[in-house]
């Protein structure tokens, strides 16, 4: 293979088409991120762990946002398909609310520099992430019939398990299934539910 000049860390890049070279570069990302705030990573470490110049990491990506977004799409596959399997299975409502409560809760506690891409600066703004998202949203609709009352369901359960699942891994101050219990009634059996359960003492 042809090689490029090596590029400012002395390394050498070898020639790869772009497809193939971009995602090398977002999976060298995903490493570089790991265990560490987002916005503390600089363009120059992707570069080197990535073996390439930084001006070429800026012309895959655009800018850091970009970078984040790449990194947040990549990760997040795995979860897509896992709540796609938990909603495609043929139960009942709540089951399928409960698998799905339980799956964002699972992959908040075991992957959280991914979760911690979900709600970097930046990456939510980007058009790539938006689409995904509202990706995600439609498919939970569509597990409701997919009618607007369902769509506007399925948004409001993904802010809801968002911020959810952020309290629980920042605090970890009650188990995994209590915490399901707990988003599950939320989402279920609303407020009032709640008192009814006695987790709220009044709504």
């Amino acid at each position: 293979m042809t090689e490029h000049p090596a590029p400012a860390g002395g390394r050498s890049a070898t020639r790869l088409d772009p497809v193939t070279r971009k995602a090398l570069l977002v999976e060298a990302a995903a490493e570089v991120f790991k265990g560490r705030d987002p916005l503390q990573v600089t363009i120059e470490e992707v570069a080197e762990a990535g073996g390439v110049s930084r001006s070429l990491v800026y012309a895959y990506f655009g800018d850091r946002g970009g970078l984040i977004a790449a990194v947040y799409l990549h990760n997040l596959e795995r979860f897509d398909r896992e709540l796609g399997f938990a909603l495609d299975q043929a139960l009942p409502d709540e089951v399928k609310l409960r698998r799905l409560v339980r799956r964002y809760l699972l992959f908040a506690r075991d992957h959280r520099a991914s979760w911690d891409l979900m709600v970097a600066a930046g990456a939510l703004h980007q058009p790539l992430v938006q689409d995904a998202r509202r990706a995600r949203i439609e498919r939970i609709a569509s597990a409701w019939g997919d009618r607007p009352a369902g769509r506007l369901v399925a948004r409001t359960l993904v802010g809801t398990l968002e911020a959810g699942a952020q309290d629980w891994i920042d605090y970890r101050d009650c188990g995994l299934e209590r915490a399901v219990d707990v988003l599950v009634t939320v989402v279920w059996d609303g407020l009032s539910g709640l008192a009814d359960h006695g987790i709220l003492s009044a709504v």
